[in-house]
């Protein structure tokens, strides 16, 4: 439920409406050396009546297969919400971002079969 208004845990929020997992970021690093991405994988939440969004953690006991059908499902999000990502400071991560999110869920990178164009 969405509970929190201005910080996680802080339970002040009017709302009270459920929230819908809606697709994945990565936590921010502090490294500004990193070049590739690396931060931990969190789900993006939307409050299904106020439209507020949040990111949270996985849990260890989430299904890695919902998580992963989570992340394919975002692939076809309209454009309001890309938008309110962009406000929020999320950066929602995209199909070819494919190869992170199966390394952060299963531990190795799985191989996508090159297109044949013949």
């Amino acid at each position: 439920s969405h509970l929190d208004l201005f910080a996680a845990g802080d339970r002040l929020s009017a709302c009270k409406a459920p929230m819908k997992p809606i697709g994945l970021t990565l936590k921010k690093s502090r490294n500004k050396y990193q070049r590739e991405p690396r931060g931990e994988l969190m789900l993006i939440h939307e409050c299904v009546e106020c439209k507020t969004l949040s990111i949270n953690r996985i849990a260890a006991d989430d299904d890695s297969a919902t998580v992963l059908a989570i992340f394919q499902e975002s692939f076809a999000l309209d454009h309001p919400i890309h938008v309110a990502c962009q406000q929020y400071g999320i950066l929602i991560l995209k199909a070819e971002d494919t190869k992170i999110v199966h390394t952060q869920l299963y531990g190795h990178a799985v191989e996508i079969p090159a297109m044949s164009w013949r």
